[in-house]
């Protein structure tokens, strides 16, 4: 096989393949993972979904024990209580305070409003 057609074939087969420069280190993962969920539009879906996964964290373990979120769709956070006595207290007495503390933890824009709902 001559140099010309391995080089060719080589092509074809790795299309897209680039060497790196002598010197340069290939970019790490911690710098990649945010470019690439910029890019595809997720950065702020990623933020929204730290509501779920730091629930107890933001309410307290007292309430959620009681409640969970099920959804966040248009900024719209939906939350799953067990007792109609836990939707009364939650939707009357702490929807404000709740209110706050999920958006100084996800960001102030993240969620306009909650809802509650037995489930």
């Amino acid at each position: 096989m001559t140099p010309a057609l391995r080089t060719q074939v080589l092509r074809e087969w790795r299309p897209f393949a680039t060497p790196v420069a002598a010197g340069h280190a290939a970019a790490t993962m911690d710098k990649l993972v945010p470019q690439v969920v910029k890019s595809m539009g997720l950065a702020e879906r990623l933020q929204q979904s730290q509501v779920f996964y730091h629930w107890p964290d933001i309410v307290g373990k007292d309430i959620a024990a009681h409640a969970h979120p099920l959804s966040l769709r248009n900024k719209l956070l939906i939350v799953a209580v067990d007792h109609p006595g836990w939707l009364q207290e939650l939707s009357r007495y702490h929807k404000p305070l709740l209110l706050q503390k999920v958006r100084d933890r996800i960001g102030k824009h993240a969620v306009r409003d909650i809802v509650f709902r037995i489930g």
